[in-house]
């Protein structure tokens, strides 16, 4: 596929499932506000519908769209699959329409202003970049900024990774598996469109996000970090995400996904020859650094498992990581 950055329409692709509710309207409005205050206006809009359970829902979206035809499209789909897979079906129509670079926007989340002027300059000056990724700012129901001391610390891990040492350059995968855990939020991500083509989400609906940024690295290119165009990521707070609320054993599919995907990745970096290292070392180092961050969620029998499964590969290493990381503690019991 042909491409240009510089002239050529970027899509945002949205993902949508909701119930026919003031909020829901609410944030899915601001969402596109968000859109349409791009300084950058030659974009599209694909929103995909994942068979939302009101009808009153759904018909909303063709008031969307009727807000300019020529730029909002909306797709209905027949079954309800997830987050991804919606993802997967607009990312299709954004490659089968030649669109060079595609900005993932959740249907509650906000767009900064110069995001899409901002990225495209970014792929512009970095021919060998796949991804393009900024920070967050977390909003409330009504918009409020959400202060960091109410925050999980699964957020404040990836809020931690941006300020120091964010990830950047062709090995982020590594990056992301060993060192920082989660990176890149979904409304803050953009790729190019030939490579989430290539490498569409899992069919999960736990942390499919990941498993895709893994494979975009280690088989697309170069990430790239942009500070200055922050996403606003609405969390309302007193309730849990979207994705825990609705998902038993949210955590053990989180990691058995987030496993997956570093797999996949480091096959598909071996295959093409950007990595050649010791194999046995990474993996230690991936299950401690996913136990980290699930011991920061308090899940410690979950933790646990991944420490076993790194003292399985090499007891001696997983030891000497622990000390480093001063995670003693963490599960003795299981080596």
């Amino acid at each position: 596929m042909s491409v240009d950055f510089s002239m050529g329409t970027a899509t945002f692709v949205m993902a949508h499932w909701r119930n026919d509710n003031e909020e829901s309207r609410f944030y899915l409005d601001q969402a596109v506000d968000g859109i349409f205050a791009q300084t950058d206006t030659n974009w599209q809009l694909v929103i995909v519908d994942d068979l939302s359970p009101c009808a009153e829902a759904r018909e909303y979206l063709k008031e969307v769209k009727e807000r300019c035809p020529e730029k909002i499209h909306v797709i209905f789909k027949d079954t309800n699959d997830g987050p991804g897979i919606c993802r997967n079906v607009g990312i299709k129509w954004a490659y089968e329409k030649g669109s060079p670079f595609i900005l993932f926007n959740d249907a509650d989340d906000i767009s900064h202003s110069e995001r899409l002027e901002t990225v495209r300059k970014e792929f512009l000056q970095n021919p060998q970049a796949a991804v393009v990724y900024s920070t967050f700012q977390v909003i409330d129901e009504k918009n409020n900024l959400v202060d960091e001391k109410y925050l999980t610390q699964s957020i404040l891990e990836i809020l931690e990774g941006h300020r120091e040492n964010p990830v950047c350059g062709s090995d982020a995968w590594i990056q992301i598996g060993v060192e920082k855990g989660y990176t890149n939020l979904t409304s803050s991500t953009a790729v190019r469109t030939d490579v989430a083509y290539k490498y569409p989400f899992p069919a999960q609906i736990v942390s499919e996000d990941q498993h895709a940024w893994l494979r975009y690295s280690a088989g697309g290119g170069d990430y790239i970090y942009s500070p200055d165009i922050p996403s606003l990521y609405r969390i309302p707070q007193g309730t849990p995400t979207v994705s825990r609320a609705r998902i038993m054993h949210y955590y053990e599919q989180k990691a058995a996904v987030d496993t997956d995907g570093f797999l996949e990745a480091l096959r598909l970096a071996q295959e093409s020859g950007k990595f050649s290292g010791d194999k046995d070392s990474l993996l230690v180092k991936f299950y401690v650094k996913l136990a980290e961050t699930l011991g920061r969620e308090n899940q410690n029998e979950l933790a646990a498992d991944q420490i076993a499964k790194a003292a399985r590969i090499s007891l001696e290493k997983t030891k000497d990581i622990l000390k480093s990381k001063k995670l003693q503690n963490l599960i003795w019991a299981k080596l």
